[in-house]
C-alpha cells in the first residue's frame, strides 16, 4: 500500500515538473518576438499615418493616426497577445464609423514595433504611455481619449491607466485575461505554474475605479470567468461603468453573431458617457 502510495506521489511530482517545463517553453515561445506578426496584412482603409514614438525603455513603438475631419474625441486601440495592429483593423472600423479619430498601436516586439521580447506584466504600459504622451503633446485638439483594449491588450491599457498621467475619458475592455495563471491553467490545462510578473490588477482596477469602465466578457471564454469579471465590476466606482456578458461567445466578441451586440454595447457606453457626438446609422 505504502509502495503504491509512494509512486503515485512521484507520479504526481513528475507531472507538476512536465507541466512546468511545458510552461515554461510556452511562455517563452509567447513572449519572444514572432516573425509571422512582423508584416501587416491589413490595413486602414481610410486616410491614416504611420508615426512612431519611443517608450521610457528606447523601444521603438509604431502605430496609425486616423483622424476625422470633426474633433469628437479618440480611441486608442491595443491589441491583444499574438497580435499586431493589422489585426485590429475591423475593431478600429466601428469606432471609426461611430465619428471618432482612432489611434491603432504595435506593443513591444510585434508588428512594426522595436523590441525582442513582450510581457503581459506591469511593464507593457510604458508602450501605451509613450502613444498617450504624442497624443497629449500633438493631437489633444482631437477631444478626449478614450483607451479601449482586446485581451491581453486590456491590462496594458488598465497598467498605463492606472498611471493617471494624462485625463481619460472613458475606458472599453474586451475579454481581458483577469489572472494569467488562472487563464493558462484554464485554457492549457496546466498546473503547478510557477511565478508570473502579471501584476496586481486588482489594485490597478481600484486606481481607475473613477473613470467609467465598459467590460464585454464571452459567458464561454477562458481568458476570464464571469465569477473574475464580477470582482472587477466590485471596483466600479461609477454608475456609468457596465459589465456586458455575452452568451455562448468565446474569446472574440467581433465575429457576426455577436456584431450587434458588441457594437450596441460600446455606442449605448459612449452615449451614457456623453464622449462627444456618437454617430447612428
Amino acid at each position: 500500500m505504502r509502495k503504491w502510495h509512494l509512486l503515485l506521489i512521484m507520479l504526481s511530482l513528475a507531472t507538476n515538473i512536465l507541466a512546468q517545463v511545458d510552461f515554461e517553453k510556452l511562455r517563452l515561445e509567447y513572449e519572444a518576438r514572432q516573425p509571422s506578426l512582423d508584416t501587416m496584412t491589413t490595413y486602414p482603409d481610410v486616410s491614416y499615418k504611420s508615426l512612431r514614438v519611443s517608450n521610457t525603455e528606447g523601444t521603438t513603438i509604431s502605430f496609425w493616426w486616423m483622424p476625422q475631419k470633426k474633433k469628437r474625441g479618440t480611441v486608442l486601440l491595443v491589441h491583444g497577445f499574438m497580435m499586431n495592429k493589422g489585426n485590429m483593423i475591423s475593431r478600429a472600423k466601428i469606432y471609426y464609423e461611430l465619428g471618432y479619430n482612432t489611434i491603432l498601436m504595435d506593443l513591444r516586439a510585434r508588428g512594426e514595433s522595436g523590441g525582442d521580447k513582450t510581457t503581459s506584466g506591469p511593464d507593457i504600459r510604458s508602450d501605451v504611455l509613450a502613444v498617450m504622451d504624442y497624443y497629449n503633446r500633438e493631437l489633444k485638439k482631437y477631444g478626449p481619449l478614450i483607451l479601449a483594449g482586446y485581451s491581453h491588450g486590456g491590462r496594458a491599457v488598465i497598467f498605463a491607466a492606472e498611471q493617471l498621467k494624462y485625463p481619460v475619458k472613458a475606458i472599453i475592455l474586451e475579454s481581458i485575461p483577469y489572472s494569467l495563471a488562472e487563464s493558462f491553467k484554464r485554457t492549457y490545462k496546466i498546473q503547478g505554474l510557477p511565478a508570473m510578473n502579471e501584476g496586481n490588477i486588482d489594485s490597478s482596477l481600484e486606481k481607475i475605479s473613477g473613470i467609467p469602465l465598459l467590460l464585454m466578457i464571452g459567458d464561454r471564454d477562458k481568458a476570464i470567468i464571469l465569477e473574475e469579471a464580477l470582482k472587477v465590476q466590485q471596483t466600479f466606482r461609477n454608475t456609468k461603468s457596465r459589465l456586458v456578458e455575452f452568451k455562448t461567445a468565446g474569446h472574440d466578441l467581433t465575429t457576426s453573431a455577436y456584431k450587434e451586440q458588441y457594437v450596441t454595447s460600446i455606442k449605448s457606453f459612449l452615449q451614457k458617457n456623453h464622449v462627444k457626438k456618437v454617430y447612428t446609422h
